[in-house]
């Protein structure tokens, strides 16, 4: 058994298909068989069962699972040390970020990062929170930046900054005159919500609970974007991080308003396995994260 046999098992564990393994991996299909034949001969078990029309990981593949992509992620940090031998003139860094901090900060702290070392390769990708959680607890990202409260017990937390919501509204809506409304006053209101699984939602949703309201939607996206654009052509009202509608007050083309006993602040942190080695990159690009306040 080597970690190119483990990082083959683990392909073929998260598509559950031998042919798209082989393609993420630039093998063959028979090349794939092969080698978890190979592996599955060695470890005298079954990795993998056929239930019908799908492939299924037996029990042993779920025990081989956990331990490989431990072992995969520290043959990662290994060769990650090596690169540190070198400083910071060369080397990667894999961030994933959820939507509200992705789209709205990460991009300046990659620019500012850069300037100071171009030869470091960033890359950056956009996922709901639950979702960046797992693929850091996976070891495809680095770490990440999100907004939520799902946080794992392989999970090691730094606190980063302070968001918050509001209820931003089209300009000439009935609340855009008031300083204040009360939860009640929403019953009648038409919603655009985030998706499920995106922080932003998850904190709402808490809110909802505890006035014990239930409010109408006519539309849920995964893009604040879109979202910013419904609320303007008066499709509905939304909540919103206050990062992402900075632009749109400013321009007086949505108007945020207070809502009495509405837990709007929330912590946005940064993220990594608990047993990840961090890179002198990473080190470097936390470290820019804390000046770019």
């Amino acid at each position: 058994m080597d970690s190119r046999d483990l990082e083959i098992f683990l392909a073929v564990a998260r598509h559950l298909n031998f042919t798209r393994a082989g393609e993420e991996l630039h093998l063959s299909q028979p090349s794939v068989s092969v080698r978890i034949r190979l592996l599955q001969e060695e470890l005298g078990v079954k990795l993998f069962e056929q239930l019908g029309k799908k492939t299924c990981l037996t029990e042993a593949g779920l025990i081989l699972e956990r331990n490989a992509q431990r072992i995969v992620a520290a043959f990662a940090d290994t060769r990650l040390a090596m690169q540190e031998l070198k400083g910071l003139e060369r080397g990667s860094l894999r961030i994933g970020a959820s939507t509200t901090p992705g789209i709205y900060l990460v991009p300046g702290i990659v620019a500012a990062f850069k300037r100071q070392y171009p030869k470091i390769d960033v890359y950056v990708a956009i996922k709901d929170t639950r979702r960046v959680e797992d693929l850091i607890v996976k070891n495809e990202f680095d770490f990440g930046f999100v907004g939520g409260h799902l946080i794992g017990s392989e999970i090691e937390v730094i606190p980063w900054r302070i968001d918050e919501l509001a209820l931003v509204v089209p300009r000439n809506h009935r609340f855009a005159a008031r300083k204040k409304v009360r939860p009640k006053d929403l019953v009648n209101e038409r919603f655009i919500f985030r998706e499920q699984g995106s922080a932003t939602q998850a904190l709402v949703e808490t809110n909802l609970r505890a006035w014990d309201l239930h409010l109408k939607a006519v539309m849920e996206t995964d893009n604040p974007g879109a979202v910013k654009k419904a609320v303007q052509a008066g499709l509905g009202v939304a909540f919103l991080s206050r990062f992402a509608i900075g632009t749109e007050l400013r321009a007086k083309l949505l108007v945020a308003v207070e809502v009495e006993g509405l837990n709007a602040r929330r912590e946005l942190r940064i993220i990594h396995r608990k047993d990840k080695h961090l890179t002198r990159a990473a080190q470097a690009f936390i470290k820019t994260c804390a000046l770019k306040q």
